[in-house]
């Protein structure tokens, strides 16, 4: 994997650029949000405009995950709307799709997006979920980890992959008061990606206050935490590349809400290393 550790941005600094890598959405806008130069994964805000479409048929190279900030768009007759989740596998036919009044959506590409030939799935556990109204889900506050328990952390689990237990999508919401100021809790690692975009409230850590639109990828291995919040906060966090298992440091390290903005950059995205104060959703 060639996506260097990004802990974390605001999507709201990052610019609209026309088109996707691989031509197939040259009709959209985007922000990057990160891209693997090896394998082509990507991440990014796609911004589909009022009145697009696509009458012909369409299918890409590469699976594509979807969750909608905002707005409306239809893919073979099946409407996602704000907080509506998608996953469609290599390949996957897209008979039609349009967005009427426009749509906004936070988009994972597991290579880079070019248009290819519809096939039968190649991979029988190749998930294909047309549509979840993520709104609508009930809350799980049964645990990943145990030890989070008194946390009370609760999920929607959007997709998880049963074979290999190397994928994961889900949304979590953090009650306030997690945790409370002058708190010490050991450092985490996972030995696996952790990817993570804040829908709502915040969350804060070592490297400052993530509010809506602030954005990261973690590669393996790295320890992180501890993590808080005051009000209350709610995400989109993704596992990949390997299980996604919780492996606690020993050290107890203080935690404070005050930490201020510090983020983990490559140079690519040093310009963007400002605090978000605003009240823009991405």
């Amino acid at each position: 994997m060639a996506r260097p550790l990004i802990e974390f941005l605001f999507a709201q600094h990052l610019p609209w650029a026309p088109g996707l890598p691989g031509s197939a959405r040259d009709d959209v806008d985007a922000k990057i949000l990160s891209r693997d130069t090896a394998n082509g994964e990507l991440t990014a805000i796609v911004r589909y405009p009022a009145g697009w479409a696509r009458p012909e048929a369409e299918s890409l190279a590469a699976e594509e995950e979807m969750y909608v900030l905002e707005g409306s768009l239809v893919i073979n007759g099946h409407t996602y709307t704000r907080d509506t989740y998608a996953c469609l596998p290599n390949h996957y036919q897209r008979s039609s799709a349009e967005s009427i009044d426009g749509c906004v959506a936070l988009t994972f590409f597991d290579g880079t997006p070019a248009e290819s030939k519809p096939v039968a799935m190649p991979d029988p556990t190749a998930p294909l979920i047309e549509g979840l109204d993520v709104y609508a889900m009930r809350w799980d506050a049964k645990p990943a980890d145990p030890s989070l328990e008194w946390m009370g952390n609760r999920r929607k689990i959007l997709r998880m992959d049963p074979v290999y237990k190397q994928k994961a999508t889900f949304i979590i919401s953090t009650p306030p008061h997690i945790y409370p100021d002058n708190w010490a809790c050991p450092t985490l690692t996972h030995p696996c990606v952790e990817e993570s975009f804040m829908l709502a409230g915040d969350m804060i850590g070592p490297h400052g206050r993530m509010t809506p639109g602030a954005y990261f990828w973690r590669p393996a291995e790295i320890p992180h935490g501890p993590f808080g919040t005051r009000d209350g906060g709610m995400c989109l966090i993704r596992f990949r590349h390997g299980p996604h298992v919780n492996v606690w440091g020993e050290t107890q390290v203080p935690y404070t809400f005050d930490t201020p903005y510090k983020p983990a950059l490559p140079p690519a995205l040093k310009e963007f290393a400002t605090f978000y104060d605003g009240a823009a959703r991405y």
